[in-house]
């Protein structure tokens, strides 16, 4: 009944389906580069269909934790896209009411600070190079 509740109050889609769309697009684009190549004209138009999809479900997964909407915009920050994904998919429906995060939103946000902690170590560990400066 209280997740009945929830669903009607605020619009949207879940994390489980946020998520699922987001691994839908990363397959899709794998499928063009792979078919088509990656300098051809059907991944230009995949390439932005996929930037408004993106968009369009950043607002929605915002609308359904219950957040404005304006936050999608953190996306052309740097490094905010990262900071929004993980946001996006921790968070419950209904999120903003208590602003705390349920136990599966804990154990997500765990483990995506554990893998970009991860990345982090690998990157000073081959002394990668970033923008012409030794990482």
């Amino acid at each position: 009944m209280a997740d009945e509740v929830l669903e009607n109050e605020y619009p949207g889609i879940g994390r489980l389906h946020y998520f699922l769309a987001q691994v839908g697009m990363i397959a899709a684009v794998i499928f063009v580069v792979t078919v088509f190549g990656p300098e051809s004209g059907v991944m230009k138009i995949m390439a932005l269909v996929l930037m408004v999809a993106s968009v369009i479900f950043d607002v929605m997964r915002l609308r359904n934790i219950g957040v404005s909407q304006w936050f999608s915009f953190l996306r052309y920050v740097p490094f905010g896209k990262s900071i929004l994904w993980i946001g996006l998919t921790s968070a419950q429906t209904g999120w903003v009411e208590t602003r705390r995060l349920d136990s599966a939103g804990k154990s997500i946000l765990i483990v995506q600070l554990v893998l970009f902690a991860l990345i982090l170590f690998m990157a000073f560990r081959i002394g990668m190079t970033v923008f012409g400066m030794p990482f």
